[in-house]
């Protein structure tokens, strides 16, 4: 089970960053946005890959993986809404992102599949 910190927490790699084309799924949500990192692997697949934005499979000893992490005491009641907008090729997974106030607990939408070839060995999206 989650933290209470973790469930108010949302690490993003890929469409629902700032600036990205799925942001406006937490438009209305109040809360701040911190960088962080993450270890794994991206790779070009799931339905985000269509879209140049790769999925990631984690791996603590995989390279670091840029994130932006959303807190947002609102989160825990959309999360059902989330979970449907990600569909079934994605898990929400508790992972520990390091952060410049330390290591957080957050909900991440990784791949629910293993993928083949990571695309990016330094974590950055290509």
């Amino acid at each position: 089970m989650a933290s209470m910190e973790a469930t108010m927490r949302l690490a993003s790699y890929g469409t629902l960053a700032p600036g990205k084309p799925n942001h406006h799924q937490l438009a209305g949500l109040k809360g701040r946005w911190l960088k962080g990192v993450v270890r794994g692997h991206l790779y070009d697949s799931g339905w985000g890959a269509a879209l140049g934005y790769p999925g990631l499979i984690l791996d603590e000893n995989g390279p670091e993986v840029t994130v932006h992490l959303f807190e947002s005491s609102d989160l825990p009641a959309h999360w059902e809404r989330l979970d449907e907008f990600e569909g079934p090729g994605y898990v929400r997974i508790v992972v520990p992102v390091s952060t410049d106030e330390g290591v957080l607990e957050a909900y991440l939408y990784a791949l629910a599949s293993e993928a083949s070839g990571p695309i990016s060995e330094s974590g950055n999206l290509v």
